[in-house]
Formats: structure tokens, sequence, C-alpha cells
């Protein structure tokens, strides 16, 4: 979903895989007549990290030009969007949250901010609120029930495997059968 709104704006983009990179994560596409390197960062509570590295680099965010950001616009919201941004928005906010973090002894802390601004976390907090900066920012559709229910779509409903004894049971039922006359087989 996320590549076909990178796509929709920038054409066809190429997804990018390493080591230690999740495949997806990281796409390429042209702009301008320039390769781009794009990172993206998916969140449900709307914080998003890069791990700092001994040189003072931040993993992935020092190596893209861009930052895509699939999070949502609040905290605990269900309106989740699309954000795009240029990488140095990012970088910013990293440094700021870093230097406030030192500042208060909390240098061990990991970095974690949010597009949107956050009461309450003090120095944590800081970085935080950057979503203004956005090269772009699309709505992604609704996922959750709540949000389904409102457009008067059935919710999305989580598919559980069966167990072995329940697959049998309704295979008995389904077949006129006692559960101990089915046999199941695994292949793999």
């Amino acid at each position: 979903m996320v590549h076909d709104k990178v796509r929709a704006r920038h054409g066809a983009c190429q997804i990018v895989s390493g080591q230690g990179i999740a495949k997806g994560q990281r796409i390429e596409f042209d702009e301008g007549g320039k390769r781009v390197r794009c990172v993206i960062k998916t969140s449900s509570g709307g914080r998003i990290s890069f791990g700092r590295r001994p040189d003072g680099t931040w993993s992935g965010l020092s190596e893209c030009d861009r930052v895509a950001i699939v999070a949502p616009t609040q905290l605990d919201g269900d309106d989740v969007t699309v954000s795009m941004f240029d990488q140095q928005v990012l970088k910013e906010a990293f440094e700021a949250n870093l230097a406030a973090q030192q500042k208060a002894g909390m240098e061990k802390v990991p970095c974690w901010i949010a597009p949107f601004h956050e009461h309450d976390r003090g120095v944590r907090g800081t970085g935080d609120g950057f979503g203004a900066r956005a090269l772009w920012s699309e709505p992604l559709a609704a996922t959750s029930p709540q949000a389904n229910q409102i457009e008067n779509k059935p919710p999305v409903v989580p598919i559980r495997g069966l167990t072995l004894a329940e697959a049998k049971e309704g295979l008995a039922r389904t077949f006129g059968v006692r559960p101990d006359q089915i046999e199941i087989t695994i292949r793999g």
C-alpha cells in the first residue's frame, strides 16, 4: 500500500535489500533525474526510531534521501497516513531529541519521536511534531473495526489458525462422522 502511494507520486520504485534490512523497508525511485533512496518506517502508535551508531550517524537515516512514515495522525488514533519527509527534517528532529536527552543525563535512552506533538513527554518529546514539514501526506484506507463501521464496511477480523482438534471437529461435523475418524496429514 505504501509502495503504491510512492509509485503514484514518483513512478516506478525499486525495492532495495541488504543485510539487516527487511524486504520492502528501503526503496529507490527517480525524482527530477536523480536517484532517491528512501527508508519506510511504520508505527502503530506514531513514534519512530533510528539507532545511533558509535560514529554519530543514524542507522538507516544517514544513508537515505527521504523517509516515508506510515503512522497514526495522533496518539492512539485510527486515522493513518503515509507522509514523505526530506532526510534533513528527520535528522534535525532526532539530533534535537538526542541533545535534550544528553543534557538531561539520558544519553543511553533510545530516541523515539512522533510526527505529532505528544503532551507530557518532557525531554523525551523533544523533536516531536515535525509532521507539518512533510513533503506530502496521504491518508491510508481505514483498517480498524471502528473506522470500518463508520464507513459501513464489515470489520476486518484477524484470521486465527485452528488446532488439530478444532479442525477434526469441524470436518467431522461437515462429513457426518466422529472426530476420531478424521485423519489429517500435513506436508511441508
